[in-house]
Formats: structure tokens, sequence, C-alpha cells
């Protein structure tokens, strides 16, 4: 059986002011104004297993100290940046 490689999750990927080539992964309606790893994190810890924090930051922004979060899932990466966009909107909104 092959073994799945862990997903790496960086808060640029949910950044509001960042455009696509710039690191943005998901749609407009899905990011949010500077996510933190602790949000991430939030959202995260139901829908993944073995989740742990990095200090490795995006290749994009290399010189912020975000850092990053690594994952086991058993879906696609797009499909779980899609549920943690939904998330973060949804956290954003209670707070």
């Amino acid at each position: 059986m092959k073994q799945r490689r862990p997903i790496v999750i960086y808060p640029e990927y949910f950044d509001f002011n960042l455009k696509r080539s710039q690191g943005r992964k998901v749609p407009l309606n899905q990011s949010v104004k500077k996510a933190t790893i602790n949000e991430i994190l939030t959202v995260v810890k139901p829908l993944a297993n073995n989740i742990e924090n990095s200090s490795k930051s995006h290749s994009g922004n290399w010189s912020s100290n975000y850092g990053s979060i690594i994952v086991d899932y058993e879906g696609s990466k797009t499909s779980l940046l899609h549920k943690i966009g939904t998330g973060l909107k949804k956290l954003r909104k209670t707070n």
C-alpha cells in the first residue's frame, strides 16, 4: 500500500490580501485577512490526523515568521484547503 505524504499548510494560502500568484490557494470568498496558525489549528483539528506545527515559512514569503502546519489527511489537499477556508470564515464571524 502506498503511503500518503503529509500535507503542509501555510497561512498565506488563506490571506485575502494576496493574489493567487503570491501564494493564496483559495478563492476570495473563502479567504480572510491575516489568518494565524492558531486559527488554522482550531479549524483543522476535527478534519485531520497527526497535526504538528512547523517553523518553516512559505517560499514566496520566506522572511515571514508565520510558520506552517503539517497534517495527515485522507482526501486531497485542495478539498482540505477549501474546508479550512470555509471554517476560517465561520470562525471569524463568531469572534
